[in-house]
């Protein structure tokens, strides 16, 4: 690929947390900037995105109605700015990212007849259960399945869904695990000091979760879930890390279960490495997950994991392999599975040595950069498609 002759741009709305598909986002773009690529990245205002973004030397292009809400108005407002911006910019490739931002970026680019549309499937929005909101969703990424050339998911599991769903056929598939920095998760401080500045020096277990406070990742179920340990285990501690809709809610719960010397709301932080070091166990319970960014760094730091059972998850922790995995909803697994880790040292060990050598092997950024680049490649200068052809997977696999 000629990287001179092919500009591209990266479509993402912007959201209130620096969350898992802005990290992608990121990170391809400082990977594509630094090897000489003319890659640019496109959003809507605000967010914490645009700042890294040129902290990192990438070009930003603000689209002030690109928003995640639903608004008719300024959505069609986008859909203009998105379409003159890609014709005046005359891209060669438009890889977008998010629902909305996919929604719009490729109609946008399939309007002004951009050569190249890629999509990057983070996740699904939302539980998937078969109800008319799911329809609507799978109806409408089937529209835009069709104006797009490929598909990347963020996991095999993931790819399986999205071709189980008929949103693209097969040979629009690609997986390209999300990768992660490795070189960014050294921890600064040593794990007594952070504990000493949080004041949990008798703290134990620590628990630890990492991601927005939302109906999608419940972390309402992991306060129920010490609410059932805290009488055997007097110096529990929940540590919660970021920001979300969900806090009133946490907030109230605290309050009802007498949690309030139990549960830390620490909000947005980013000494990420140093908390995680802190962590006894880390804990999700999301009621859906593409694959979990956060999930993964826990991996890579060596935390023994108890995750729920959903989507992409269930790819990367393999119940007794490199965590424990307990069912959705319900805080009573959740509690069993901490009990488990805490009374078990040695099989809490084996589990983060396991995980950590997973998340090596699959969510090396540098190479999801060369996999993304090594697609472009074949999108501008060769016809890939191929009739009953099996999704491609990019880069190494699970074991």
């Amino acid at each position: 690929m000629d990287k001179a002759k092919h500009r591209i741009a990266h479509v993402i709305t912007n959201a209130d947390s620096f969350g898992g598909a802005q990290r992608n986002t990121l990170l391809t773009l400082t990977g594509l900037v630094r090897d000489g690529y003319e890659a640019e990245l496109v959003c809507g205002p605000g967010g914490r995105l645009i700042e890294e973004a040129r902290a990192n030397g990438i070009p930003v292009r603000v689209v002030p109605d690109l928003v995640r809400q639903i608004d008719p108005v300024k959505d069609c407002r986008a859909l203009f700015m998105l379409s003159k911006l890609f014709r005046s910019r005359e891209y060669a490739i438009v890889h977008t990212h998010s629902t909305k931002g996919g929604v719009l970026g490729r109609l946008a680019a399939w309007l002004a007849q951009v050569p190249v549309i890629v999509h990057t499937v983070h996740g699904v929005p939302f539980e998937m259960n078969g109800d008319i909101k799911s329809r609507i969703y799978i109806g409408m990424e089937r529209a835009m399945g069709a104006l797009t050339d490929r598909l990347v998911c963020v996991g095999k599991e993931l790819c399986r869904e999205v071709g189980e769903w008929k949103i693209a056929p097969n040979e629009k598939l690609v997986t390209i695990y999300s990768g992660i920095d490795f070189s960014s998760y050294v921890a600064q401080k040593p794990a007594l000091a952070v504990k000493g500045e949080l004041r949990m020096e008798d703290a134990w277990p620590i628990v630890g979760c990492i991601g927005r406070l939302s109906q999608q990742k419940a972390q309402h179920y992991l306060l129920e879930a010490i609410a059932l340990l805290k009488e055997n285990y007097p110096n529990i501690t929940l540590l919660l890390v970021g920001e979300g809709p969900l806090r009133p809610l946490l907030e109230k719960q605290i309050q009802a279960f007498g949690l309030s010397t139990h549960i830390r709301l620490l909000g947005q932080r980013d000494d990420v490495a140093d908390l995680l070091q802190t962590f006894d166990i880390y804990a999700m319970s999301s009621r859906w997950e593409g694959v979990g960014r956060a999930l993964t760094e826990a991996m890579h730091c060596a935390r023994p994991i108890v995750a729920t059972a959903v989507n992409g998850v269930t790819e990367v922790i393999v119940d007794g392999e490199t965590g424990l995995c307990v069912p959705p909803h319900d805080p009573t697994a959740l509690a069993a599975a901490i009990n488990r880790l805490a009374r078990d040292p040695q099989l809490a060990g084996r589990l983060a040595a396991n995980a950590q050598r997973k998340a090596t092997d699959l969510m090396d950024g540098r190479q999801m950069v060369l996999a993304i680049e090594e697609l472009y490649g074949r999108l501008t200068w060769t016809d890939v498609v191929k009739p009953n052809r099996d999704p491609i997977h990019v880069g190494r696999t699970p074991d």
